[in-house]
């Protein structure tokens, strides 16, 4: 099973020149953008290629044009490396992406409903009297708290967005943003406006969520080809739940990015790809974690790396490598939960002299373990946490394999 999940970027990740390098050397790209051109009667390649980031940036312009790139990125990623992807998860508007390449949504379909989406969150504050800020190295309650004191229902502000531990983005009114920023500012925390349209994910597009709604029931939708993050619940869309649900509440509900990462962390992920302009996303995951690799497909030259498996594999070693030692400890000291004490003693004291000695060489920094003592030191911590029926073992394996 691949231990591969694919990204895709939301607003704020357009650039002037995104998708041209694609469209210079695959014919897929050159298809994609005509179609997404007819589908909303906007030539939307003119506009990533040479119009200027203001229009770019308007939402009912940058949702159909990260859409687009991304889904560009993604069919030059199955035509050059091929590798299925254990799990697909995109950021707010990059829902819609992961959507259609997962096969839920089609193409032209998915560049309707966004442009749509767009138009009506723009009309939901017509004067652009709400924005978005990020907010870092405040504790999550603190500002909620803030957010709290501060909203009122007609300048309304929360998180809207949860990144990091760390990394937070509010949403809402001016006046209500600048009350949470002056007292972040007092406690000497940084921020920073996010270059959006407009209050997304807040109660300001709870307009444009009600008329949305209908818009979304006009569409067909088919089952996923592949297990899809939910930005709402931060786990993967029920088969039996409508998509239209989930795609509703994400209007007004936070994006919870930080347990979509943690949960494909559980499920054994080891790396994960970018699929659009920029690397916002892979930048958030090195603070998320250090035990997944990320990388970047925002143009060609992306696929050298993508490509040397060799690479690839070398880096993820040296994860593991760096894993080891916690996992190895655990194995030798933890507490035993299994009643069983002859199948405890036939099972794992025999394992536990080859453990020892393995990590006597880990621990030996002119002694290097190889890729198979790596893995078999992985499968033995496996064995023997198993047999100690641990109940946090299968985490601590998923998180290594």
């Amino acid at each position: 099973m691949s231990n591969v999940a694919l990204l895709f970027p939301g607003q704020g990740s357009q650039i002037i020149g995104m998708g041209r390098d694609f469209w210079n050397h695959f014919d897929v790209a050159k298809r994609l953008f005509e179609e997404a051109g007819d589908a909303i009667s906007f030539d939307l390649k003119k506009l990533c290629f040479e119009g200027n980031i203001d229009d770019l940036t308007l939402t009912m312009n940058a949702q159909p044009a990260l859409l687009t790139v991304s889904v560009i990125a993604f069919q030059v990623y199955m035509q050059e490396i091929g590798t299925k992807p254990a799990y697909m998860a995109g950021h707010s508007l990059g829902e819609y992406s992961a959507l259609v390449c997962a096969g839920v949504l089609s193409f032209r379909d998915a560049v309707r409903l966004v442009r749509q989406r767009g138009i009506l969150m723009h009309n939901a504050d017509p004067y652009q009297q709400g924005t978005m800020a990020a907010i870092s190295n405040l504790p999550i309650r603190t500002l909620q708290e803030i957010c709290e004191e501060v909203s009122t229902s007609e300048h309304p502000v929360c998180v809207a967005c949860i990144n990091t531990d760390q990394q937070f983005v509010i949403s809402g009114h001016r006046q209500a943003i600048q009350k949470v920023l002056k007292r972040s500012e007092c406690m000497g925390i940084k921020h920073a406006y996010l270059k959006v349209s407009g209050p997304y994910h807040s109660p300001m597009m709870q307009s444009a969520a009600e008329q949305f709604k209908a818009q979304l029931s006009q569409y067909p939708y088919h089952p996923a080809e592949c297990p899809i993050i939910s930005n709402v619940t931060a786990k993967p869309y029920q088969s039996d739940h409508p998509v239209v649900d989930y795609l509703n509440r994400q209007m007004t509900e936070p994006v919870r990015w930080l347990e979509s990462m943690h949960y494909l962390m559980e499920q054994g992920v080891t790396e994960v790809i970018e699929l659009g302009s920029k690397q916002v996303l892979g930048s958030l995951m090195n603070r998320i974690t250090k035990d997944i690799v990320p990388y970047s497909l925002g143009q060609p030259s992306d696929l050298t790396i993508l490509s040397d498996s060799e690479l690839r594999k070398n880096k993820r070693l040296s994860v593991l490598k760096k894993q080891l030692p916690r996992l190895m400890t655990m194995a030798l000291t933890s507490r035993n939960y299994s009643q069983d004490s002859t199948a405890y003693n036939n099972t794992v004291k025999p394992l536990f002299s080859e453990l020892q000695q393995l990590k006597e060489r880990l621990d030996d920094d002119s002694r290097d373990l190889g890729e198979k003592d790596i893995y078999v030191s992985i499968e033995l911590c496996h064995s023997i946490l198993a047999a100690k029926q641990h109940p946090k073992h299968r985490n601590a394996i998923m998180n290594t394999i």
